[in-house]
């Protein structure tokens, strides 16, 4: 293929590509936002499709789809969807029953995308699904004015473009971006018109790059999840109590009680999936350890697909073995409670030592930040690069980097905890492709829509909490930032060296850079973003060891002792923060 027509497909695939993958984004992110909408919540909640239909008379599920956009919102019984609202009405009903996955299929020269977000609201599965229409005349045109001809297939459908393809093309695949696709082509050279048979058949050979298809496995999601154990779900399901904020079930479980072998000393906290304890194991010689122990809600232990995310935290977390991550001692089911017994740490969440600093107006320590961040950092690549009994990679990411999920130790050991929304390649319950998990302010965007996500999304969010460790100012890039900011300038944040003119600017392009909206932009791990945090240290003679660590503490801790009213002992739940657990 010369090397202009080379560069024209190269120009128009893109296109085309660029739209597709458009289109899905912006289906996902409707229905992403329609799903945290709380008048939607309620309707799911209630069931009731009257209940529904009055309060879009209200105006309260009233949507105003968009030209060609479909919105349904409805619940899941038994496998069987019901949908309480259509807008509009008279809309095509969506084929896919609310199973959360995104779609695609061709419709003339449309490509009509559907991407179906869950909603789960207590013991009530729910859903949105949005359907929009993507035009692709203007790929189609630019392929055909490269002299390009072919059909894209999506969806079971597909559609021509271009002159007619000469019999007996060889298709030779080319890979493409998106995966299950693949594209194959006819050269501009191989594309012929009412010729005679005998040119016809000297053309044979010049056809050899092929037919142009493009083959997306849109229609059934972006990867099919391995089939579930028998008797389990086939979708995952994380924090689903939290996030909806419901409340917890009354533990019986009483200090100077018992937990197998380990003595209940008191209740720490509680959270939407377990309640919390400390509690201290008891040896031969008179050993005594004190461990904290997450017990899971008893009405979420009913549902196995709960369970099953409940000790898949525990599971992995155990594979992880590094200072700077909270350790796993046992798991499993004693008597009739699921637990996770850990480390107990002695110490408070960095988000509380953040906002006590914030609230007095410090500064946290340069030194004692950077060291911070790199501890973080440490101890994420451990779970990054952590393998299972055969020596596999597990490929775990953490998907909730936040202040709130860092514990310092009175000591100035600093741990990463809560992989209870961890996902890795091998886990028990799967994740399917739309569903958002974490804390929306601080994901990286591809994580915020849905998208499959890598180690790079716990870099973002390393680099949000070194914002805010860092200026003192808090991080919220959410969906409302993305709609109304756009892509252009993101992160939308001020240089942090103008909050703090103390910083060293070099820290300015390092996490901002980090926090890039295109992945590829980022450093490609955490190691790699440590060796530019330590750069930094080394060039400007800054160095953090524990004990500079544990002296901020102790100081943060004395100055607020009342306010902390005797709870700065945290364990790896952050029992503090009771909307966690």
């Amino acid at each position: 293929m010369p090397p202009e027509a080379n560069a024209a497909m190269g120009s128009a695939v893109a296109e085309l590509e660029g739209a597709l993958k458009q289109a899905h984004r912006n289906a996902r992110v409707r229905a992403t936002t329609i799903s945290e909408n709380l008048y939607v919540r309620r309707a799911i909640q209630t069931g009731d499709e009257e209940t529904a239909k009055n309060m879009v008379e209200e105006g309260e599920l009233r949507f105003d789809p968009k030209d060609g956009e479909v919105i349904e919102i409805g619940t899941v019984d038994k496998d069987v969807p019901v949908v309480l609202v259509r807008q509009p009405a008279a809309g095509p009903p969506s084929k896919h029953g609310g199973k959360q996955a995104s779609y695609a299929e061709l419709v003339d020269d449309l490509a009509v995308v559907s991407e179906v977000a869950e909603v789960m609201v207590a013991d009530k599965v729910g859903f949105v699904t949005v359907t929009q229409p993507q035009s692709l005349a203007a790929s189609y045109q630019r392929l055909a004015d490269a002299k390009f001809s072919g059909r894209l297939e999506l969806g079971g459908k597909t559609h021509a473009f271009g002159n007619p393809v000469p019999p007996g093309a060889t298709l030779d695949p080319k890979p493409l971006s998106e995966p299950g696709a693949q594209l194959l082509v006819v050269a501009p050279e191989a594309t012929v018109q009412a010729m005679p048979l005998a040119i016809l058949g000297l053309g044979g050979g010049a056809a050899g790059l092929g037919l142009l298809v493009l083959v997306f496995g849109m229609m059934a999601g972006r990867k099919q999840l391995e089939p579930a154990p028998p008797g389990m779900p086939a979708d995952g399901s994380t924090k689903l109590a939290e996030a909806q904020g419901v409340a917890t079930g009354t533990s019986t479980i009483t200090p100077g009680g018992s937990i197998g072998r380990w003595e209940v000393k008191k209740r720490l906290g509680s959270g939407g999936m377990a309640d919390v304890y400390l509690a201290q194991s008891k040896g031969e010689a008179g050993f005594e350890k004190l461990v904290a122990i997450k017990v899971m809600h008893a009405h979420l232990a009913r549902n196995e697909r709960s369970v099953e995310q409940f000790l898949d935290e525990a599971r992995l977390a155990a594979r992880i073995h590094h200072p700077n991550v909270v350790a796993i001692q046992d798991l499993g089911k004693i008597g009739d409670e699921y637990v996770i017994v850990m480390d107990y740490v002695d110490g408070v969440d960095l988000e509380r030592l953040l906002t006590l600093a914030r609230t007095a107006n410090r500064s946290v320590p340069l030194d004692v930040g950077l060291g911070i961040l790199c501890r973080i950092c440490d101890g994420l690549n451990a779970a990054h690069i952590a393998t299972g009994p055969d020596g596999s990679p597990l490929e775990i990411v953490h998907r909730d980097v936040k202040s709130a999920n860092v514990l310092i130790s009175r000591q100035g050991g600093v741990k990463v905890v809560d992989f209870g929304i961890a996902k890795a390649a091998t886990q028990g319950h799967l994740t399917a492709a739309g569903e958002t998990k974490g804390t929306p302010s601080m994901m990286a965007p591809e994580q915020r829509v849905g998208d499959v996500v890598d180690v790079r999304a716990d870099v973002y969010a390393v680099a949000a909490v070194g914002f805010e460790i860092l200026t003192g100012h808090a991080v919220n890039l959410d969906l409302a930032a993305l709609a109304h900011l756009g892509l252009d300038n993101w992160p939308h944040l001020p240089l942090p060296s103008s909050l703090r003119p103390s910083l060293p600017t070099e820290l300015d392009e390092i996490l901002l850079r980090t926090m890039s909206f295109e992945r590829e932009k980022r450093p490609a791990d955490c190691l790699a973003l440590e060796a530019q945090l330590e750069a930094v240290m080394k060039s400007h003679g800054l160095g953090a060891t524990d004990k500079d660590i544990a002296r901020w503490v102790e100081s943060e801790l004395r100055l607020q002792e009342p306010e902390l009213d005797g709870t700065t002992s945290l364990d790896g739940s952050k029992p503090i923060d009771v909307t966690q657990g």
